[in-house]
């Protein structure tokens, strides 16, 4: 059964906290992990959850790792467990996605919706454990990869793969909320963040158009991603 958290005990910071080691021996019935000197592991992994629009986060990967592979792993059993409430979007609950700071052995910082301000993710969030697979399905059915074709071109659109600074075929992570009515209809389509290519936006466009949605008893926004990979 997973506890519900709003998003005002997330920002006083109560949801991304452990307890210093010194205050307790073990970490999920284990030992508490320690570091390469033999001393109790701290560290603060900083994780990137998708949460759906009814609050139930789907996804997660490590974005910040503590530098401790029994701490990450805690961080994100911890944090995948509860529900969140739901970001609203011009009024209707929205799917979006969470940047939250698990601390150990410090003060949390504040969880905060994440829209990016960077070209690319340095991860791709995967299925969170214990989802169901109706859950998983519904996830699988929301994420694209995009390469090029053999003519160098945007699948779909016709256009040239846009070239980086570098002048090498760009790879970005990127994302699109879609207002989906009760039924699976698609009322709305808002274009990708972050919007640096018009070829790719375009290419979602199409995409999303074509896609059908589970129904549902609320209107809400459905985020959509789109892993665009230069290099096939």
């Amino acid at each position: 059964m997973r506890k519900e958290w709003g998003v005002l005990a997330l920002l006083m910071g109560l949801a991304g906290c452990v307890p210093p080691p010194q205050h307790r021996v073990t970490l999920d019935g284990a030992p508490w992990p320690v570091d390469a000197a033999g001393r109790p592991a701290t560290g603060e992994t900083l994780l990137l959850i998708l949460v759906d629009y009814r609050g139930v986060p789907v996804e997660a990967c490590i974005e910040k790792s503590s530098g401790n592979d029994v701490l990450d792993a805690s961080a994100i059993k911890h944090m995948t467990t509860h529900l969140y409430q739901p970001e609203m979007k011009n009024g209707f609950p929205a799917s979006s996605y969470l940047r939250v700071p698990v601390n150990f052995g410090s003060a949390a910082d504040a969880a905060v919706a994440w829209p990016p301000s960077q070209a690319a993710r340095e991860c791709q969030p995967q299925p969170v454990p214990g989802i169901s697979p109706s859950e998983l399905a519904l996830v699988a059915q929301k994420q694209f990869t995009v390469s090029p074709t053999s003519a160098g071109e945007v699948p779909g659109v016709g256009q040239p793969w846009p070239a980086d600074a570098n002048g090498k075929p760009s790879s970005i992570d990127a994302y699109a909320h879609v207002l989906v009515d009760p039924a699976g209809h698609i009322v709305a389509i808002e274009g990708l963040k972050p919007d640096i290519y018009t070829a790719f936006n375009t290419h979602a466009s199409h995409t999303i158009t074509g896609m059908r949605f589970a129904p549902s008893n609320v209107q809400h926004w459905e985020v959509v991603a789109f892993h665009f990979h230069g290099n096939g």
